[in-house]
């Protein structure tokens, strides 16, 4: 009879486990420069690190835009089109990182200088968003 309970607690752990508790999927930033620009004079660069357990990110179908990034200015974000890492029905845990070029921020204002950062998340092909990463403070000066 302990034999059988044991088997019984066993299979029910086993039941319970959910694959989705073993995956990782995270990004870090790694820098941002300029932290102060000009508008309209230089493109902000931001580094980030990514790593997903199985290596869904990117889609193949090159309308589906993955990639969220965010100006904290503003009340909509953009979004942008990664290409897919892993062939195609393959799960391959992959880590690397990204350069993403942002077009040189301006002034929404009429001021001559307004501070902003940016917040970025990638989806990936199962739905599931990243953790959400954040710029540090940039600041825009109105170009001379």
């Amino acid at each position: 009879m302990r034999k059988v309970s044991f088997l019984f607690i066993y299979f029910l752990l086993l039941l319970s486990c959910n694959k989705d508790d073993d995956l990782v999927f995270h990004l870090t930033l790694i820098s941002t420069s300029p932290t102060e620009l000009n508008e309209f004079q230089e493109n902000l660069i931001v580094e980030i690190e990514y790593e997903h357990s199985e290596g869904f990110i990117g889609f193949y179908d090159p309308d589906y835009l993955s990639m969220e990034v965010k100006d904290s200015r503003l009340t909509n974000a953009d979004f942008y089109h990664l290409i897919p890492l892993n062939p195609p029905d393959n799960q391959l845990s992959i880590r690397g990182s990204i350069n993403l070029e942002i077009d040189s921020p301006f002034l929404l204002g009429s001021g001559n200088l307004e501070t902003l950062f940016y917040t970025i998340r990638i989806q990936d092909r199962q739905g599931e968003w990243s953790n959400e990463i954040t710029t540090p403070m940039i600041t825009v000066n109105r170009g001379v």
